[in-house]
């Protein structure tokens, strides 16, 4: 797959010079995808399965403490922090304008939750041997959300508040244009959302949570609004070396902290446990809300810088730099079609894990990571080729007119 534009030799990919019969019946026009922001969502969304399968082995292996804590400090903020670069404020007294911004952003996370919410519970009826009344119950679970999901729906928190999180914000920055006052709005959502350790208002069936993790949505509001601002303001300096290099210095001296134990800092955004201390002193209100509210952005930067890195072989195109780079080539494509395939990895990789774990398919940590990520994603890909077959756009003209085209544009290189 070629993803990069070589003759503008940027880290944009235009997705007419990209088309692929096989992915694409028809190519769209005028529309480009950031290659590093998606491989950047590929090594998140791997960091996401990395930390759920930690778990685990933090347990067997309590000095690897660390390593499980430093992944939550950025892995779902990213997510968080990437929806809000492409919101856009709305006219909210249009009400056609409203009904597109739903139908676009909103409904088809809602089908993808319920169906695959559905599809899960079903698979851990039988997989776990569990009656149909208590698989009903799970269904309700759905519905209300928040602490009441559990086992293979846990991860269900994130599109419970990314979508309450991407309407928040889509009112705030429609209703309220002054940048500035945005980020003060973040802030205060941060400060709010470090002012306790765990909602206790709510009570709903012996579960102690808000409905669909509302509270938790206020923090992800935060991280948007932080992203939105982001993107709009610093969108020509995220992957340059004078923002990467600082960054990377910064939190590689908080990870040697932590992993010293002089650092302690807990982000455990689901479940609500925020709390820092430094040598056993835990740290104040205002801290706390600053620690929250900076390390995610510093190690999201990290992030973007690395993506950056690892995009950069793509915009070689002599044979011989292909040949030597071909393995670094096949990873950066890979945490690619990651990136694009995040939701459905997000949705299954906890019932894959459970079961390579229950049949005792490998004891390796890395492997179980890897059929975790893989499994989905796979999935993710022929469910998309199904679709397109199914409707009847692929035909075999679409290849050879594609093999024509990429034919006589290696010729011009």
């Amino acid at each position: 797959m070629d993803f990069i534009n070589r003759k503008r030799h940027s880290l944009t990919a235009n997705d007419h010079d990209n088309w692929h019969p096989l992915r694409d019946p028809q190519p769209v026009k005028k529309r480009k995808r950031i290659v590093w922001l998606d491989i950047a969502k590929g090594i998140g969304m791997f960091a996401v399965v990395c930390g759920h399968n930690l778990k685990s082995y933090v347990e067997q292996n309590p000095d690897s403490r660390y390593l499980y804590n430093f992944v939550y400090w950025w892995h779902m903020p990213l997510f968080f922090l990437i929806s809000g670069f492409f919101l856009k404020p709305i006219n909210l007294q249009d009400i056609q304008k409203v009904t597109a911004f739903l139908k676009k952003r909103v409904v088809p996370i809602l089908k993808s939750y319920f169906l695959a919410g559905i599809l899960l519970i079903i698979a851990y009826k039988f997989i776990h041997n569990k009656s149909i009344t208590r698989s009903m119950t799970y269904v309700l679970d759905l519905f209300y959300g928040g602490q009441a999901l559990r086992h293979y729906t846990t991860i269900f928190w994130y599109p419970e508040t990314y979508i309450l999180g991407i309407i928040g914000t889509t009112v705030i920055i429609s209703l309220i244009r002054l940048r500035p006052l945005q980020l003060i709005i973040a802030g205060y959502f941060v400060y709010w959302s470090t002012s306790y350790v765990k909602l206790t208002e709510f009570h709903f069936f012996g579960v102690v949570t808000a409905p669909w993790d509302m509270d938790v949505a206020v923090l992800v509001m935060a991280y948007m609004l932080i992203g939105y601002n982001l993107f709009h303001f610093c969108k020509n300096y995220l992957i340059k070396g004078y923002v990467f290099l600082p960054s990377a210095v910064v939190v590689g001296y908080l990870f040697l902290q932590l992993k010293s134990g002089k650092l302690s800092f807990d982000l455990f955004m689901r479940s609500h446990q925020l709390s820092g201390a430094y040598e056993n002193v835990p740290v104040t209100h205002a801290q706390l809300a600053l620690m929250v509210g900076i390390i995610p952005v510093l190690c999201t930067l990290v992030v973007f810088g690395i993506s950056r890195i690892i995009a950069y072989p793509l915009r070689f195109t002599s044979p011989r730099a292909k040949i030597i780079l071909s393995p670094l080539v096949f990873i950066t494509e890979t945490l690619f079609v990651m990136g694009r395939h995040s939701l459905i990895i997000m949705y299954m990789h906890k019932m894959v894990l459970n079961v390579v774990k229950r049949t005792q398919l490998t004891d390796s940590f890395w492997l179980q990571v890897l059929i975790a990520t893989a499994v989905p994603l796979i999935a993710g890909i022929l469910y998309r080729r199904f679709q397109r077959t199914k409707a009847g756009k692929w035909q075999w003209h679409d290849l050879i007119n594609w093999l024509k085209q990429r034919h006589q544009a290696n010729d011009k290189l």
